[in-house]
């Protein structure tokens, strides 16, 4: 009896593995089959960060609004064109004529060319504080109480690109020069100073919140979006005011533009986001 009541416990005990193995089979195979992918595990849309506010600058009134990038790029190019279309025209006609005819009418073109650049960049901004780009681009340049910055500022802030152009040739055509005299050490030092200086002031503006470069900062003054009042100007300067007409055209145009663009970019994401939707 002893031998059969072994015999039937290890029957038993096979029987009850079994059921434990078959168990232990079907939790393998469970978690081999992949799970499908949900919706809420799908690549959802790019939320897109807001906005944050560049800090105002102390002591500056609320009712000045610092000038925009846009702002910026429509008087860089209006002054630019002013400042160097006549003069590239002039260069140009030298240098296909080789000086042999149309020197009359070449040397009236850097005249020209010399003229418009002393109006837009020395008479006007000590006349009334502003060049052609920025009465385009309705800016202007204030302290921090509202007043005008000293005449000296726009003297340096709208030379300063002329002012390293002229360094760079004096370096380009003194360098060479070097160890022939007192000279062309002189003129090759005067022309690297200036360009330092536009890379310096370049660099401050660049890492600035508020733009200013290196005179800005210097002067205390700030580019601001410029609101003129009824009355305020007659004449000339009420021609210069209304410039600010095709600056702003312009600046709409491109506000208008950014803003479809926007609104075609999230109606396209909520077809994507429906279209994923209904295949689940």
């Amino acid at each position: 009896m002893g031998l059969l009541d072994k015999v039937e416990t290890k029957d038993e005990v096979v029987k009850k593995a079994k059921p434990v193995a078959k168990a232990a089979k079907a939790v393998k195979a469970a978690k081999a089959v992949p799970k499908k992918a949900t919706p809420a595990a799908k690549k959802s849309k790019k939320e897109s960060k807001p906005k944050v506010k560049k800090a105002r600058p102390e002591g500056l009134s609320s009712e000045f609004e610092i000038a925009s990038s846009l702002n910026r790029v429509i008087s860089w190019w209006v002054n630019f064109t002013v400042n160097f279309s006549i003069l590239i025209g002039a260069l140009v006609m030298s240098v296909t004529t080789g000086g042999a005819s149309g020197g009359f009418a070449t040397t009236l073109l850097f005249a020209g060319a010399g003229l418009v650049f002393i109006f837009n960049g020395i008479v006007l901004p000590i006349w009334t504080g502003r060049n052609l780009g920025q009465y385009t681009s309705s800016t202007q340049y204030i302290r921090g109480d509202g007043s005008k910055p000293l005449f000296l500022h726009g003297l340096f802030v709208n030379n300063i690109g002329v002012s390293s152009l002229i360094g760079f040739i004096m370096v380009f055509t003194q360098a060479g020069k070097l160890g022939q005299g007192s000279t062309p050490i002189v003129m090759t030092s005067i022309g690297a100073i200036l360009m330092i200086l536009w890379i310096v002031n370049w660099q401050f503006s660049r890492n600035s919140d508020l733009r200013q470069g290196l005179f800005d900062l210097m002067f205390g003054a700030y580019l601001v979006r410029y609101v003129s009042e009824e009355g305020e100007t007659s004449g000339f300067r009420a021609r210069l005011e209304s410039m600010s007409q095709f600056g702003e055209k312009y600046a709409q145009r491109v506000e208008d533009k950014k803003k479809a663009k926007i609104v075609t970019t999230e109606e396209k994401q909520d077809e994507e986001n429906t279209e994923s939707e209904s295949e689940d």
